[in-house]
């Protein structure tokens, strides 16, 4: 069995759907963020719409496109066109124990394939499956929710790796039969001075020689992504909790709130006081 499809059986998601939406005129849907180990997912049937992050970031949904938000952001839905829209929107539920996984994956997944693909066709009639199961409870029914959204999840995760520029960054490593004990630590611990060095002792490697196999695998530098984790970690305890910026800032560690303050405005574009009052205006 191929590593991807360990992780995913291994982890064991449960699916739900959670709301079909018609939507019309000028509309707007706030979410405001939620479990970590929770995967909120957005499929449209018909219309189109955009999706908005604290980030700054927007994804435009058209029909047929899936959105599955990894990191169960807060995030709006809103007006795309003055036409009608309808919107299927669910969850799938991980273990505690998958918190590395998803956060190894980007905050946002998307896939938009050909309506007369395979993958497009396949897509479309799962979709319609959910739907049906959804309205008419039948024997059964939630264990083909759970397997449907699992093959949902593995389906954007694959195209996602397939489709990454240089490496596959954090989950690349992650999976790595000699790297992914280094990187577990690296994740669980944010906080810790990680060097290089330390972390090659980890993979029992030379410092030399897991600094090169690390650049292979995940594309950057082992250190380049602890930054970026961390600002990860950050994000999300600045959108889910009322902690003074300086605690969190420790719990990623920084010892300095200034150089917390360079390092959020350098990967978000903007403060971390900026990026909590972003999430709290997507929740309205």
């Amino acid at each position: 069995m191929d590593a991807l499809s360990h992780l995913i059986t291994l982890n064991q998601p449960e699916g739900a759907i959670d709301h079909h939406c018609f939507l019309q005129g000028d509309w707007q849907l706030p979410h405001a963020a939620g479990d970590l180990c929770v995967i909120r997912w957005h499929a449209v049937l018909e219309g189109a719409a955009w999706l908005d992050l604290p980030s700054g970031e927007s994804q435009r949904l058209a029909t047929g496109g899936l959105l599955l938000l990894t990191h169960n952001s807060a995030h709006r839905l809103r007006q795309q066109e003055s036409q009608p829209s309808h919107i299927l929107c669910g969850s799938i539920r991980m273990p505690a124990a998958s918190r590395h996984f998803l956060d190894a994956l980007p905050e946002m997944l998307y896939i938009e394939p050909e309506r007369h693909s395979p993958q497009g066709a396949w897509l479309h009639s799962t979709l319609a499956l959910l739907q049906q199961e959804e309205d008419h409870a039948q024997p059964g029914g939630a264990a083909l929710l759970d397997q449907s959204c699992s093959m949902l999840l593995t389906l954007a995760v694959r195209q996602w790796m397939q489709n990454a520029p240089v490496g596959q960054g954090l989950l690349g490593a992650l999976l790595h039969a000699r790297l992914g004990n280094a990187v577990a630590k690296m994740m669980a611990s944010p906080a810790e001075p990680w060097t290089v060095a330390s972390l090659a002792a980890l993979a029992f490697m030379s410092r030399a020689s897991f600094a090169e196999l690390f650049r292979q695998v995940a594309g950057n530098t082992p250190l380049a992504l602890l930054a970026t984790l961390r600002m990860q970690i950050a994000a999300q305890r600045l959108a889910r909790e009322v902690t003074p910026l300086t605690v969190i800032a420790e719990q990623v560690g920084y010892a300095s709130e200034s150089s917390f303050h360079k390092a959020f405005a350098r990967q978000f574009g903007c403060t971390p006081g900026e990026y909590r009052q972003r999430v709290r205006g997507l929740e309205a």
